[in-house]
């Protein structure tokens, strides 16, 4: 019993230590993966570069791309709005590229 508890715990641990060393956690990997599935679709990621846009003005560029693009879910949708804001989002003046 002790030793299957231990394995489960290192089990636990070494998974802890790799998603950290990458710093991204499931969500985001998840998140990361619906751009480049979704996106990708029609256009490379090349169009994101440069992009500094709001929440609100991803929703309004994403909704018809999304609507002739792959299914998504709201959940889907959600996530990769939040992706798209939080690494091409607008930027405050001492975080500009």
């Amino acid at each position: 019993m002790f030793s299957r508890v231990a394995a489960v715990t290192a089990a636990g641990t070494i998974l802890a230590f790799a998603a950290a060393g990458r710093n991204e956690s499931p969500a985001k990997d998840r998140a990361r993966e619906l751009v480049e599935d979704v996106c990708t679709y029609c256009h490379n990621l090349d169009r994101l570069r440069d992009k500094e846009l709001s929440r609100e003005e991803w929703l309004g560029l994403t909704k018809g791309m999304i609507s002739e693009g792959p299914p998504v879910t709201d959940e889907e949708l959600s996530m990769i709005l939040d992706y798209l804001t939080k690494n091409y989002g607008k930027r405050r003046p001492q975080e500009q590229r």
